[in-house]
């Protein structure tokens, strides 16, 4: 009886760990980052929880190009020209938001896990700045495949 409670509580575990990455802090990171060409934005993207839903990653799109995956407590970017944008990500259904970007001006979306009725689906929503740096702070970076191999620490 002990064999299956370990194997359960292992299952469980990496159930949890599948879906964290283990890049840098958006605080750490984004102090290494230059800032966007000149007349761009940066359009920071995260998915504030790391316990609901970690099977759920759809990929993210902006006017129909795929950008990156949805992982929970983990979060990307896009630099992009002003302009309005769709936004979307698709699971059972695709749910969608515009995102106007402003020269100079960063964005934050949001990616929210919402339930729906066979699986998870994630709602992008543009989220004030002030709120976005407070929820953004716990999440860890992730790149378009899923990785963080463009991120090197400070001083290497």
């Amino acid at each position: 009886m002990n064999r299956i409670a370990n194997y359960i509580v292992c299952l469980v575990a990496v159930a949890f760990t599948a879906g964290c990455a283990s890049g840098p802090d958006f605080k750490t990171y984004g102090s290494t980052l230059n800032p966007p060409k000149n007349g761009e934005s940066r359009v920071w993207f995260y998915r504030p929880s790391k316990m609901m839903g970690s099977a759920v990653q759809p990929t993210v799109y902006i006017n129909d190009a795929p950008l990156a995956k949805a992982q929970p407590g983990c979060f990307f970017y896009a630099d992009k020209p002003p302009g309005t944008y769709e936004l979307k990500c698709s699971t059972e259904w695709a749910d969608k938001a515009q995102l106007t970007v402003v020269e100079n001006c960063a964005a934050y979306v949001r990616l929210t896990l919402l339930p729906g009725v066979f699986v998870g689906h994630i709602l992008p929503k543009v989220v004030p700045e002030e709120q976005a740096l407070k929820e953004i702070q716990g999440c860890r970076l992730v790149t378009a495949d899923g990785m963080n191999k463009d991120w090197k620490p400070p001083g290497n």
